[in-house]
């Protein structure tokens, strides 16, 4: 067996005997909220030949409470007053937009009739140019640039 193997059987029985402690322990920890039954009051037991000698319960046994937690010292909420020179503004009740009164639209269907369109075929080395050709264009100028499909299509045809 390996010091360091991941899997090994020492690290699953101490995980599996970590689970079975904090299982025991949530369980003592209910167990130690609930208040015991009122004990019944004895029975007397019956004078004669058939007596039978009868237990009665034993006091519950004292289960050892957790220390009560403390109380954490809160700081009284900061208010902020509002200045002077704000003045709320009185709001006008908006008319329903048209939107909201319509049902839901939902979008057209896509048309299928033609296919996607596509770039011309071209090495790979003719696409690396032309996609660095285009970041540096990108880089130079925001203005102006045509849509990258169609410089594309200009780049590989070249």
């Amino acid at each position: 067996m390996k010091v360091g193997s991941r899997n090994s059987s020492l690290s699953r029985l101490a995980r599996a005997s970590a689970i079975a402690a904090s299982a025991l322990l949530a369980a003592s920890a209910s167990l130690a909220q609930i208040k015991p039954a009122t004990p019944t009051p004895p029975v007397r037991a019956r004078s004669g030949p058939a007596q039978q000698k009868q237990r009665t319960p034993s006091p519950p046994q004292e289960v050892a409470q957790p220390p009560a937690r403390q109380p954490r010292a809160t700081r009284p909420p900061t208010v902020v007053s509002p200045t002077p020179s704000a003045k709320p503004v009185p709001r006008t009740p908006r008319p329903p937009s048209v939107d909201a009164l319509s049902p839901p639209q939902t979008p057209p269907p896509v048309d299928t009739s033609q296919p996607p369109p596509t770039l011309p075929r071209a090495p790979r080395e003719k696409m690396r140019a032309c996609a660095e050709e285009w970041d540096r264009m990108k880089r130079e100028s925001k203005e102006g640039l045509p849509i990258w499909r169609d410089f594309a299509t200009e780049c590989l045809t070249r």
